[in-house]
């Protein structure tokens, strides 16, 4: 029997911040094949924060442009629809994930950091199989852990549970286990519902759903696959490890599909690894720097 009813974790799910209107109407015109960039552009002009964060990536040395870009538009062209796409969802979520969760023994920015590692390597990986939706893909790694976001707060829910919650981590219980303890769901099961209340694409609600369990995807497999290789990949490179990280069973199934060597691990975390020294560099959430 979880000790949480469902009424109280849908309370605090409700208080997640849902993407901003202005992510959401830009996303929505870049869905169309067939988008006006000026039409783009005035989207996101809307949005200051966003904006100077569109023009601040597009002339950071991560995209090594050879020429300086001052309006929204040339942003827009010279980054290209994929990654204005990736950085339109970074900005978003990135002061949301940007925080400290002592229930996962993880500091301020871990689960920041490991986000955007699973999201490079979720991406990579999708490009090394010519998967034409990489951007998807690179959503679906970031988002994959918000469930984490309302488990850690509904700890605070009752003082006891949290000294219950650390006693059975000292036993040996794995957060899966405290998390079924505590909702009778785990962070990706809880984390798919959130998907669907921000009304994302089934194939992300899949991803973030079972990017532990990749065998029950239906819907487009090899992105929830994708995730969870580089969700393991980012955890052997130690980022964002939390408590018991390396607890981490790799689905075999997954790897085997792939055919994925050592070597391919090896590289992907490498891919992680420079990335969040680039997302460190270039635009860590405010907070975080």
């Amino acid at each position: 029997m979880p000790k949480i009813s469902f009424d109280v974790i849908f309370k605090y799910t409700q208080k997640l911040p849902s993407l901003p209107q202005t992510t959401l109407q830009a996303l929505q015109i870049l869905d169309d094949p067939d988008y006006k960039v000026r039409a783009l552009a005035d989207v996101i002009g809307l949005d200051q924060t966003l904006s100077a964060r569109i023009l601040q990536w597009a002339n950071s040395p991560f995209y090594g442009l050879r020429y300086k870009v001052s309006t929204i538009d040339k942003a827009i062209l010279a980054l290209g629809t994929v990654e204005v796409r990736d950085l339109l969802l970074t900005v978003s979520v990135s002061e949301m994930l940007n925080r400290k969760m002592p229930g996962y023994g993880m500091e301020r920015s871990a689960l920041w950091n490991h986000s955007i590692a699973v999201a490079a390597g979720a991406k990579w990986l999708a490009r090394l199989f010519k998967y034409r939706r990489a951007d998807q893909v690179f959503i679906a790694g970031l988002l994959h852990d918000i469930g984490k976001l309302v488990l850690d707060e509904l700890l605070s829910y009752e003082k006891t549970w949290q000294d219950e919650w650390v006693r059975l981590q000292q036993q040996g219980a794995s957060f899966i286990d405290l998390e079924r303890w505590l909702t009778g769901m785990d962070h990706a099961q809880l984390g798919g519902r959130i998907a669907e209340e921000w009304q994302l694409p089934a194939v992300l609600v899949e991803a973030i759903r079972y990017h532990h369990e990749p065998t029950l995807a239906t819907v487009d497999p090899p992105v929830t696959e994708w995730v969870h290789l580089a969700d393991a990949a980012a955890l052997m490179a130690g980022i964002g490890l939390g408590s018991d990280g390396l607890a981490y069973a790799v689905s075999e199934d997954a790897v085997a599909h792939f055919e994925l060597s050592a070597e391919d691990f090896e590289e992907m975390m490498q891919v992680e690894v420079a990335a969040v020294q680039d997302a460190q560099s270039s635009f860590a959430p405010a907070s975080a720097r």
